[in-house]
């Protein structure tokens, strides 16, 4: 992800950087673009991090991370859902809350959703049946990153159109 989206796009010197999401909270601000300086030097190529957000269900008692990418032509909200934020949470109310957020004021046309890959194989199941249910399909980050093949260690991504 971080190839995708800070820029890192150089692999003969990064590695792979492939798999893993770091979301330092907040991000460092030479990680991201700065929207009142469009220099050639200052936004990366393919999609950017246009805003990023901690979200807390305080009626479900989950959390989630999440950012939006721009790549010029269309949004989309990137939600984190990880081990400590989801598992054994009711999320049903918490997942409309950002789908409405992400359709009004955030003006996203679809909504990924990147599952920890670390979650117990029954609770990944059942969270995946769950969100097929809603509407959402296995995803890649393919179109992000301009058709190049790109797999995460440590993601599986579903997505939903808005």
């Amino acid at each position: 992800m971080k190839t995708v989206f800070l820029g890192e796009r150089n692999l003969s010197i990064n590695g792979s950087g492939f798999s893993g999401a770091y979301l330092q909270s907040p991000p460092p601000d030479s990680h991201l673009a700065d929207p009142f300086n469009q220099g050639p030097d200052t936004v990366p190529a393919g999609s950017r991090i246009e805003a990023w957000m901690e979200v807390w269900d305080y009626a479900g008692g989950s959390s989630f991370r999440a950012f939006v990418a721009d790549d010029g032509r269309e949004k989309s909200l990137f939600i984190f859902f990880d081990i400590e934020g989801v598992l054994g949470r009711d999320l049903k109310k918490a997942l409309m809350a950002l789908i409405e957020l992400a359709d009004g004021p955030l003006a996203c046309s679809q909504i990924i959703t990147c599952l920890d890959r670390r979650l117990p194989a029954d609770n990944a199941r059942d969270l995946i049946k769950s969100l097929q249910w809603v509407g959402f399909d296995m995803a890649t980050l393919d179109h992000w990153a301009n058709d190049l093949d790109v797999t995460s260690k440590q993601w599986i991504f579903m997505g939903m159109e808005l």
